[in-house]
């Protein structure tokens, strides 16, 4: 155990997220999303909602300022006629963000959002169970002072 570090970030998480680089992707998945099916990194975690994990990596993790959408989710097909509930924790979170631009969840359809799984540098798959609780985030540049 680290202080000030969560510990919804393990290891393995500090890891990857230390180890990315500007404009690599990271996707924050649910339990029910198919992570080691699409192939890549993917790493495990047991936090309950994929809302407090992203708010603890955001804390570390500069979102990019060349990229039009650095923040992407699944865009909800099979009938669905409205936002998934938790699209407006996700907006919380980025409206919490202090230090970087607005952001906008920008949706792109079911198989876009596979194909960006494939290339992401790494996935972490949560244990949150709430349907379209993935989330895709592109890393920026970490300035030091």
């Amino acid at each position: 155990m680290l202080m000030e570090i969560s510990s919804l970030i393990t290891p393995e998480i500090y890891e990857v997220i230390y180890r990315m680089g500007h404009m690599d992707e990271l996707v924050i998945a649910d339990a029910n999303y198919l992570a080691s099916a699409l192939g890549g990194k993917v790493v495990y975690s047991y936090a309950p909602s994929s809302t407090a994990l992203l708010a603890e990596i955001l804390k570390y993790f500069p979102l990019d300022d060349d990229t039009e959408f650095p923040v992407v989710v699944m865009r909800p097909d099979h009938g669905y006629s409205h936002d998934p509930e938790i699209w407006a924790d996700h907006r919380k979170v980025l409206a919490g963000l202090t230090d970087q631009k607005a952001r906008e969840l920008h949706q792109i359809p079911r198989l876009d959002f596979y194909h960006r799984t494939r290339q992401a540098y790494a996935t972490i798959q949560t244990s949150d169970p709430r349907l379209y609780a993935d989330i895709i985030v592109t890393k920026g540049v970490v300035l030091q002072d």
